[in-house]
């Protein structure tokens, strides 16, 4: 259970395009915190809890990438055109062992070399449930909290996204690679899992070559969630379909906003949809 006290803040209205919000935490065991950026504004979402929001789509969609109108957004916020040429969308992202930028191959070798080319830790987190994962060194913790997780441990540094990959591949045969993301947002923490333990299991699985990259003294590291109430069940809301999204703001973890009646909406889907923010 998380309280937060501050002054509300009544009667804001703010408009842009909509991507996910930043975060930030100081130190394992802090409360993840949480930044809107619409039209060049910030909106501290911590400060909203237990405040009524509103998010009204205006039916635009603007491509993050070339600003340009899209009808439809590609890989959270990008045109088709963008969404089949930019690096930050390229197979790799989503199976880092398809990486070829170690091999001279990328859409943009300058975009490949600092963020392929570049120290990336296998990890194991729990979210609702027990996963592997890969990451880049940079982007520790904001990983973690973009997933929702309530603990991770990194496992291994490896010196590019490809042999990170290959290793996750490697452990994908005894853990899971996916966020349970309903599990999460319902607060279920698994029970009997620990991350020291676990981390001693996945070295046994750790290929000959890859041994050499474990990390055998890392601590775990713990985040909490800006979160005064967990829902019961599930009510998944899409600008898509609804165009309005409100409530009281509950909680937020992961990119999602909890909202009252158990409603729950992932801002990062909906990346360069222009809307309207408001607060009452």
């Amino acid at each position: 259970m998380f309280f937060y006290i501050a002054r509300k803040q009544k009667d804001m209205k703010v408009s842009g395009g909509l991507a996910k919000m930043e975060v930030s935490i100081e130190h394992s065991g802090s409360v993840a915190s949480y930044s809107l950026v619409l039209g060049g504004k910030r909106v501290e979402m911590n400060a909203l809890i237990g405040q009524h929001i509103r998010i009204s789509w205006s039916g635009t969609i603007r491509c993050l990438s070339c600003g340009g109108l899209t009808k439809k957004s590609y890989g959270q916020g990008y045109c088709y055109p963008c969404f089949i040429s930019i690096p930050e969308t390229e197979p790799c992202i989503l199976r880092p062992e398809l990486c070829r930028a170690h091999e001279g191959v990328a859409r943009s070798m300058e975009w490949a070399t600092s963020h392929c080319l570049q120290p990336h830790y296998v990890y194991l987190a729990l979210s609702g449930g027990l996963k592997v994962g890969v990451t880049r060194k940079t982007q520790v913790p904001t990983r973690w909290i973009d997933q929702g997780a309530s603990s991770a441990i990194c496992i291994a540094e490896l010196p590019n996204r490809y042999l990170a990959g290959t290793l996750e591949v490697a452990l994908k045969a005894n853990f899971l690679d996916k966020t349970d993301w309903r599990k999460m947002l319902r607060g279920v923490v698994p029970e009997g899992i620990d991350l020291m333990e676990q981390r001693e299991q996945a070295r046994l699985l750790f290929p000959d070559d890859h041994a050499p990259f474990f990390l055998p003294n890392n601590k775990e590291f713990e985040i909490r969630y800006p979160v005064e109430e967990y829902p019961a069940s599930i009510v998944s809301s899409s600008l898509d379909k609804d165009k309005t999204v409100e409530g009281i703001l509950t909680g937020i973890r992961g990119q999602y906003l909890m909202l009252n009646g158990q409603k729950v909406i992932n801002l990062r889907t909906f990346s360069g949809y222009e809307v309207v923010f408001e607060t009452e």
